[in-house]
């Protein structure tokens, strides 16, 4: 039996000077079965693989996991396709709001190891 998951396709005002930067969210449940758990809201597994996890929650504790950048959103959704689950690509924001974003620096930034983003 194919299970069908909802990924959220969208523009994020947050990751960017532009305000506009492509970005794809998931079911926690999802992403952790793909991309492992840990660290702080099981976004290890996100941060070590694409240097970065975005967390929206929303009122009910519903939570989903996503990552910024137009390349690293394609690639995202690809691994979660290969994992006989079929996509639900919803065009628009997820029925949350983001909680906070942590990154991790290349090997040619000296930045710190996570910034957040609290609610407002």
């Amino acid at each position: 039996m194919v299970v069908r998951i909802p990924v959220y396709v969208f523009r994020d005002p947050h990751f960017a000077p532009a305000r506009d930067t492509v970005a794809c969210a998931a079911p926690i449940e999802e992403v952790v079965k793909v991309y492992g758990g840990g660290g702080l809201a099981n976004t290890a597994g996100l941060i070590s693989v694409f240097r970065g996890a975005a967390v929206y929650r929303d009122s009910n504790g519903k939570t989903y996991l996503g990552v910024w950048g137009a390349r690293k959103a394609a690639k995202f959704r690809g691994a979660l396709r290969r994992q006989d689950v079929e996509l639900a690509v919803i065009e628009a924001t997820p029925p949350a709001r983001l909680v906070w974003y942590s990154t991790r620096p290349t090997r040619r930034s000296k930045r710190t190891t996570a910034t957040f983003k609290r609610d407002q």
